[in-house]
């Protein structure tokens, strides 16, 4: 029958018997003579069995060939109904039979509708179940063999079934570690159980919700997550679970920051252009303007000349921000206390004096680890005075630190310091340490204001990488 149901479709078969079946009794109703009640009783059954083998016929074409042959196999009992039927009819025309014949008859027709009917019901309902068993066999080896990439299956109170090998690499955790364990455990944040029942709450509306946030590794650290949380349901509509899939996009994250900060430094060129620029060139066009009608114009000219060269400090450190904001790409080995020197003999000191302590060496751009120690004495000495007495040391954590015993910075000004046109002297220009923080972000180190021990100010600059970390 298989070898035969692939020549020969099933629907086919149970179509041209359901029309034969019609056929032969249409038959029996155009010859015969007279129509009693035992005449309809007989024919009747043949007609519906017939329209029931027709439908049955058109349904079956939706089942694949191979399922199809179990619903073909009920043309069986079809022909059964269709011959014992005759014999009936063959009573109406004068042929003798038993009294019973009539109620196997009727009993055998209906028997091979249901039997139709039912052999169609239990092949497709095998089919539903072999799709879902390969369905579900597809989703298995996706997930276990997803790489670079966490997929999870969980179920519908978001309880993880299933857990990628790319999910273990992604964040740490083993599929026996997380199996049975709610996802909140994945999300970062004191957010985390909220953002869960969020977005399994959206799934569930939209069919799939896009995740952008911050989740948790197995040693504690976090990355940049961006995936899709999608809900999975039966053809009834009933929720079978949900499928995770998750990738990191820490570094994506770090570069639109970056551009972030770009454009905030572009903000600041605008700013510096557009306003403090100006103001030095007004007063330096005014000067000379005044100079060209008076004779003892010395006073105008000398105005016109501190004006323009303030405008060339302002230029200089809008170049500086530029130039020092954009990423270290390649990294050498500075010796820290010699570019602390170095930095210090290029500055105009006045009376002040810097000691440093015993200074390991780094990894860095030194050329710009050089401007960011020029820029931090001037700093203190512009604020701490002529006399100010600095320090710079080492931090036990990787990193390092330059002190003064000036009048320190206000708690709440330690972050507005550093940005680009703060300043609370007539003559700065504001970008002193904004160039400083721009130097660290470029070579991802980060910088913050404290008190000294004196009580000036302090700047710690941390996750600097010294020259034993690199040989270790």
């Amino acid at each position: 029958m298989g070898r035969f149901d692939e020549l020969v479709p099933a629907w086919l078969v149970l179509a041209a018997c359901g029309f034969g079946a019609i056929a032969v009794a249409a038959r029996h109703a155009t010859v015969v003579e007279t129509v009693d009640g035992l005449f309809l009783l007989a024919i009747a059954p043949l007609f519906m069995a017939g329209g029931l083998l027709v439908t049955l016929g058109y349904r079956v074409r939706s089942l694949s060939t191979g399922n199809a042959r179990v619903a073909a196999w009920t043309v069986v009992a079809a022909v059964v109904v269709g011959g014992v039927g005759d014999f009936v009819l063959a009573q109406s025309l004068g042929v003798t039979l038993p009294e019973s014949t009539l109620a196997v008859a009727t009993v055998a027709s209906v028997a091979a509708a249901a039997g139709a009917v039912g052999g169609f019901l239990a092949t497709r309902r095998d089919e539903a179940v072999e799709t879902a068993r390969l369905r579900a066999d597809r989703t298995r080896r996706v997930i276990e063999d997803a790489g670079g990439m966490a997929v999870a299956r969980l179920d519908p109170e978001g309880f993880v079934r299933t857990w990628s090998e790319g999910a273990r690499e992604l964040t740490g955790y083993r599929a026996d570690d997380v199996a049975g364990s709610r996802i909140d455990e994945l999300y970062a944040g004191d957010d985390a159980e909220e953002a869960v029942r969020t977005h399994l709450q959206r799934a569930l509306r939209t069919d799939a919700v896009e995740l952008e946030r911050p989740f948790r590794r197995s040693d504690g650290s976090t990355f940049h997550g961006s995936g899709v949380l999608t809900s999975v349901e039966d053809e009834d509509g009933e929720l079978l679970g949900y499928l995770l899939a998750l990738a990191d996009r820490t570094d994506e994250q770090e570069r639109r920051e970056q551009l972030e900060r770009r454009n905030d430094q572009l903000e600041a060129f605008a700013s510096v252009v557009s306003h403090d620029l100006r103001n030095p060139l007004n007063v330096a066009i005014g000067s000379i303007g005044v100079a060209q009608k008076k004779e003892d114009n010395q006073s105008q000219l000398d105005s016109a000349e501190e004006a323009l060269e303030r405008m060339e400090q302002l230029i200089e450190d809008v170049l500086a921000l530029a130039r020092q904001g954009k990423d270290v790409d390649e990294f050498e080995r500075v010796d820290l206390e010699e570019t602390v020197r170095l930095a210090w003999g290029t500055i105009d000191q006045k009376r002040a004096t810097m000691e440093c302590g015993e200074l390991s060496a780094v990894t860095a751009d030194g050329d710009r680890l050089r401007q960011l120690f020029e820029n931090l004495f001037r700093n203190a000495i512009e604020h701490g005075g002529e006399e100010v007495e600095i320090d710079v040391g080492m931090l036990d954590d990787e990193g390092f630190y330059v002190a003064d015993d000036g009048p320190g910075i206000p708690e709440h000004k330690r972050e507005e310091i550093f940005e680009a046109g703060y300043t609370t002297g007539d003559d700065g220009t504001g970008l002193g340490l904004a160039i400083v923080r721009s130097i660290v972000e470029a070579h991802g180190w980060e910088i913050s204001a404290a008190k000294s021990r004196s009580g000036g100010a302090r700047f710690e600059v941390r996750g600097v990488q010294t020259l034993a970390d690199v040989e270790a």
